[in-house]
């Protein structure tokens, strides 16, 4: 108990409520999308379900879906919805984004090379020769003489 009376429960005042929230981002963020809809479908059928039923409703539409796209794509100017359009816009928006980072990662000289290939193609080689008497902080050494 503490001063005022409360019972002190461990885990700095968090409860198994904000635990199980920070539970389910985590599983949200970190698992692929495959193994998270049969992690749910297994521990939560209902939330399962709905998941489920998104993905039917997207293969329903698929064929609308996409004669939309083309047809927002080809006439800028054509007034579906203003929720519609803005969605569109940042739609297109994120997609020209993710193909230009495409883009600098490929020109990137960091990223033209497995990094396997390099860590182990050197492994076989004589290694370099290190020359002790050179010094880090100039051309030579310079020795003290003792006195």
């Amino acid at each position: 108990m503490d001063a005022s009376g409360e019972e002190i429960t461990p885990g700095f005042g968090m409860t198994t409520e904000s635990n199980s929230f920070v539970d389910q981002v985590t599983l949200e963020l970190l698992v692929n999308k495959s193994q998270y809809h049969k992690l749910v479908s297994k521990n939560n059928p209902e939330e399962g379900n709905k998941i489920q039923s998104h993905y039917n409703e997207i293969a329903e539409y698929k064929d609308i879906i996409l004669e939309l796209t083309e047809e927002l794509l080809t006439n800028r100017y054509k007034n579906v919805s203003t929720e519609v359009n803005d969605m569109f816009d940042g739609y297109i928006k994120a997609v020209i984004n993710h193909y230009k980072m495409k883009e600098i990662e490929s020109n990137n000289d960091y990223n033209k090379y497995d990094e396997v290939d390099t860590m182990f193609d050197k492994m076989h080689e004589e290694p370099e020769h290190v020359n002790v008497d050179k010094s880090v902080w100039g051309k030579s050494i310079v020795k003290r003489k003792k006195y």
